[in-house]
């Protein structure tokens, strides 16, 4: 509203400055909303445009060329895992040919990068040399053809299945035991329970 206009139409002056105060009010009110309406408005522009450039990049990447290429990797590391499985399949059976008692055991003292396999993933050379050195060091991961030693309690007992207080208590527990399993009231008196 222009001051003119309402001198034109005979207003006091006072009238005319308390209008114009008003509406000075009035338009700074809805001045400000406009410049914040304004400044959302700049905001959005800004993001759509990031969003509208990021799509425009995002265009340009070749999809199936990514597909392709972790395809080819994951096929590089499934082909790398079968490899390692093969050859440790090769390493138990030929560790078993040498009678190993724990391959799991046997392998992770092994040097690998000196143990050599074919195309067929048998060993051609590298595991003898190293073998033969732990079956004389470790002779106990390993089968032997030598038996085992008996062990005996070295008591006699009488033939006449008499059992004397003083052999008795040269007595270990399994004799003990298979005795009073056996003869139970022979092992009562022997222990003064009756």
């Amino acid at each position: 509203m222009k001051r003119k206009f309402l001198e034109d139409l005979g207003l006091e002056e006072e009238a005319i400055n308390k209008i114009m105060a008003e509406n000075g009010k009035d338009l700074n009110e809805l001045k400000a909303k406009v410049d914040d309406l304004t400044e959302q408005i700049n905001v959005k522009d800004t993001t759509i445009k990031q969003k509208a450039d990021k799509i425009a990049e995002l265009e340009k990447v070749d999809v199936e060329a990514i597909k392709t290429a972790e395809f080819e990797r994951g096929k590089a590391e499934g082909s790398k895992e079968i490899e390692v499985f093969k050859k440790q399949n090769a390493l138990d059976k030929a560790l078993q040919g040498y009678k190993a008692k724990d391959t799991s055991i046997l392998s992770k003292m092994l040097d690998m990068k000196k143990v050599k396999f074919n195309d067929k993933f048998e060993i051609v050379e590298g595991l003898e040399e190293q073998i033969n050195p732990l079956k004389e060091s470790h002779d106990y991961l390993f089968e032997s053809n030598n038996p085992l030693p008996k062990f005996t309690t070295g008591i006699q007992q009488p033939k006449n299945n008499e059992i004397t207080k003083e052999a008795f208590n040269k007595m270990g527990y399994q004799d003990r035991l298979k005795l009073y399993n056996e003869n139970r009231n022979l092992y009562d008196q022997l222990t003064n329970k009756k």
